[in-house]
């Protein structure tokens, strides 16, 4: 039938009738196959995701299932639409498969994720500055008029937000975003999850591994500091300014009778409280109450 013959026409051609039910049928396949198949016979058969996958085989979370974390088909169909055409358009596959691959969107859906199973420590994050949103951070009208907002700031205070830093104090819906999720600290693909997440490098690096930056006093003594990788971790973003002054910047290294303690001897992993401290602080003061950190750690004030 000729184009002018089908446009008269009013019955649909059953070759036409067939593409069509052909096409939805071929969808529906493609769906349940992807939604409800073994990830191993789906995900995983593309190059780029090979890596993540034996990395996820070794790690704590072998047994959680792919759409756990990565959320269904559907969900995920459009930023996997996304790095496709990345990749097709020239982008280095190295750089793919070993760097980071989740949007902005999908890194704050994962925090509910995590909360399903991790509920203790999602709650306790969720009080700590770290479960703050990113506008009280990135949005402070007295904090950017002092100091003028800058990409560096990315580097802990959003480091998953899309855009540079000119084009994030302007979004209107920084109040859904978390400062500081829980991916920025840990690494689900890996045996050692806990590590730190480089903006700049767009890939986490294990904590153990972390450069621990050199601290002395204002006279110019070398602070003694934990070597442990919590304390590695805390230390890449509670750093001290380019001298490595004891408490300056947002330093927090310990000074007198706690030098040489690491973070966790006091504060628990999801939480600024230094709870984990009771009963066992070496302060003389602290041994029957509760105390309490004021500024930089260079002194305890008992907590009446």
């Amino acid at each position: 039938m000729s184009f002018r013959a089908f446009r008269g026409s009013k019955t649909i051609p059953p070759v036409l009738i067939a593409a069509i039910v052909f096409g939805i049928a071929a969808g529906i396949g493609a769906f349940c196959r992807f939604e409800y198949g073994d990830p191993a016979k789906t995900c995983t058969l593309c190059h780029e995701i090979r890596g993540s996958k034996e990395r996820w085989a070794k790690s704590p979370h072998k047994d959680v299932d792919c759409k756990e974390c990565h959320g269904g088909t559907l969900e995920a169909f459009a930023d996997n639409v996304k790095r496709g055409v990345k990749h097709l358009m020239g982008a280095d596959y190295a750089k793919l498969n070993s760097t980071f691959c989740l949007s902005e969107r999908q890194i704050e859906d994962l925090c509910g994720r995590c909360a399903k199973c991790h509920q203790a420590e999602a709650e306790q994050w969720a009080r700590s500055g770290h479960g703050k949103s990113a506008d009280v951070f990135l949005q402070d009208e007295s904090h950017n008029s002092a100091w003028k907002p800058a990409d560096h700031c990315l580097r802990c205070h959003g480091m998953f937000l899309e855009g540079d830093m000119e084009g994030i104090v302007k979004r209107t819906d920084l109040s859904s975003r978390r400062a500081v999720p829980c991916i920025a600290c840990h690494r689900m693909h890996s045996e050692d999850s806990l590590q730190f997440f480089s903006r700049s490098e767009w890939t986490s690096f294990p904590a153990a591994n972390l450069h621990l930056q050199k601290i002395v006093t204002a006279d110019g003594r070398k602070v003694r500091r934990s070597p442990d990788a919590q304390n590695r971790l805390c230390a890449n973003c509670h750093a001290a300014n380019a001298e490595g002054i004891a408490g300056s910047s947002d330093d927090r290294t310990p000074l007198g009778a706690q030098e040489g303690m690491s973070c966790t001897d006091c504060h628990k992993g999801h939480d600024m409280k230094a709870d984990a401290s009771r009963g066992r602080c070496p302060h003389p003061q602290s041994a029957s109450r509760t105390t309490r950190l004021k500024g930089t750690h260079k002194r305890f004030i008992p907590v009446n």
